[in-house]
């Protein structure tokens, strides 16, 4: 009744799931670079626009532990299904958008939904069709397919805006969602655990709120103005968690049904992996966020360049990810993890050490395809261990957590190493508005974004303001890649306390030993 075996399960079914994570994935990066013509098209602004953008996240991380316990209701494919068809009317509104109105209804709630409800089913789906090494591998595609297509997704988003139109990009996602629909007779059906009067909606709001107040806190510190508030927001946020995981682990003692499962973070392994694992989400969210700022802004790239530039990331991940299975059967995890994070901690060292105001993209590429080397080699493997202490009934709950340390890690990064840009260049602002020279200083500064797109300093010349402007963004980029070495050495210690596993062999499957 659990569907097909692990002998039984072709790779279809990866397949199939696999290209609804790629889907996801490009959604969160294609409409960064079509900013301009969603203003021009929908006859909006550019705060309207980050808005419907931070929203997408939002309802994503907020909803991820709800989709994660709507498996044990509705069962892991009719979730899986659910969110792909709420995605897929999402796309058909969002392609439509006449105004920004819409493109936030179908764009950010309602693909936002349905993401919230495929990301959790889609890692319990290849965690309950696969073991052993099979199970790694799967787990390693998934993620070298969601780097990818992170890494391509401004690329395929630049083209089809440049060439076409931004609409495109949703009809592409439409397509790849019927193409899903259609071979989702493949999936392996899972039974149900729970009825609806068994969900703890109390536990679901907390948690939503908390997380929404947590995630929205941090996104509020890339402006300066609104520090107290995302303060406030933030410890409200982390408040609820706590009380949300008090509360879960007394109905767990009173034998009630919680909405997760938090026993599952009394086994070392699982705590440590899924810590691990939200360390290397800060650093992709973050590097993938002050890369393109430090290439497009002092360096003068365009976004295809830029997304081009991230290509080396996206191939290491690609191969170590695809070796996951092999080096799982030979090395213990916690030095597979920590061997992972010592790599992509080379990565940000060596480019914390090559930032000058003459680096250059090639020089750039080494620390590029040393992060990407780590972060293959540590998403998969501690996925893997994530999955491997859940028992088939707890996986629904092992994949929400992690789906949600996924985004929380990745806002962290975007977040904190946003804030540094921001601190690191309140001097240079000073100088500007104090010497009035031929830089013209932005009028307001509302983030990031805008406050890095305002100073174009190619060319300084003799100019000793350009000259010291382009020097104190060369230092907050060194900032910033040493705080993700400082984080990724953390992540390195606590993956070395990760209690070693205990192997048995199993007959080969296929010609590939199984191990447990």
């Amino acid at each position: 009744m659990g569907g097909k075996s692990d002998i039984q399960t072709g790779w279809l079914p990866l397949i199939i799931v696999t290209l609804s994570i790629f889907t996801i994935v490009i959604d969160k990066t294609f409409l960064n670079v079509a900013i301009s013509s969603l203003i021009r098209d929908l006859n909006t602004n550019i705060g309207t626009i980050q808005i419907i953008i931070a929203t997408y996240s939002l309802v994503m991380a907020s909803l991820m532990l709800i989709g994660g316990r709507l498996q044990n209701i509705l069962g892991r494919k009719r979730t899986f299904l659910t969110g792909a068809g709420i995605y897929g009317v999402g796309t058909i509104v969002a392609a439509l958008s006449i105004n920004s109105t819409m493109l936030l209804l179908g764009w950010s709630i309602l693909e936002g939904v349905g993401a919230a409800l495929m990301m959790p089913a889609t890692t319990s789906i290849i965690s309950g069709s696969y073991n052993g090494e099979r199970r790694a591998f799967a787990l390693g595609i998934t993620s070298s397919m969601a780097s990818g297509a992170g890494t391509i997704g401004p690329i395929i988003g630049g083209f089809l805006t440049t060439y076409y139109s931004w609409r495109y990009a949703f009809g592409l996602e439409l397509i790849i969602i019927i193409i899903i629909v259609l071979f989702s007779g493949e999936i392996s059906r899972f039974p149900h655990t729970m009825k609806w009067a068994d969900l703890n909606v109390v536990g679901a709001v907390n948690s939503a709120l908390g997380i929404f107040l947590l995630v929205i806190g941090i996104l509020l510190l890339n402006d300066p103005k609104n520090w107290n508030i995302g303060l406030i927001s933030i410890i409200i946020g982390l408040i609820l968690l706590i009380i949300f995981y008090f509360n879960q682990k007394n109905r767990m003692d009173h034998n009630k049904q919680p909405l997760v499962d938090v026993s599952l973070f009394k086994d070392r392994s699982f705590t440590l992996a899924n810590i691990s694992r939200l360390i290397m989400n800060f650093t992709i969210g973050g590097v993938l966020f002050v890369i393109p700022v430090y290439l497009q802004t002092v360096l003068g790239a365009d976004p295809l360049t830029t997304g081009f530039a991230l290509i080396p990331m996206s191939v290491a991940i690609f191969i170590m990810s695809s070796a996951a299975g092999k080096l799982s059967t030979r090395i213990q995890t916690r030095y597979i993890l920590a061997i992972g994070s010592m790599a992509a901690m080379a990565g940000s060292i060596y480019l914390s050490l090559i930032f000058n105001p003459y680096t250059t993209i090639l020089d750039m590429i080494p620390g590029i395809l040393l992060l990407g080397v780590g972060m293959g080699i540590v998403f998969p493997h501690s996925a893997n261990a994530i999955f491997s202490v859940a028992r088939r009934d707890q996986q629904p709950d092992a994949s929400g957590i992690m789906n949600t340390g996924i985004n929380l890690g990745s806002s962290l990064g975007t977040a904190v190493l946003g804030l540094i840009l921001i601190l690191g260049s309140f001097g240079s602002f000073g100088l500007v508005l104090n010497n009035q020279t031929t830089i013209s200083a932005p009028e307001h500064i509302t983030g990031v974004q805008q406050l890095f797109g305002k100073l174009e300093l190619q060319n300084p010349g003799n100019n000793k303001e350009q000259k010291m402007l382009i020097y104190d963004k060369v230092n907050t980029m060194k900032l910033a890649f040493n705080v993700v070495s400082i984080i990724l050495f953390i992540g390195l210690i606590m993956s070395l306390f990760i209690p070693p596993q205990k192997r048995k062999r199993k007959p080969s499957i296929g010609g590939v030993s199984t191990n447990i």
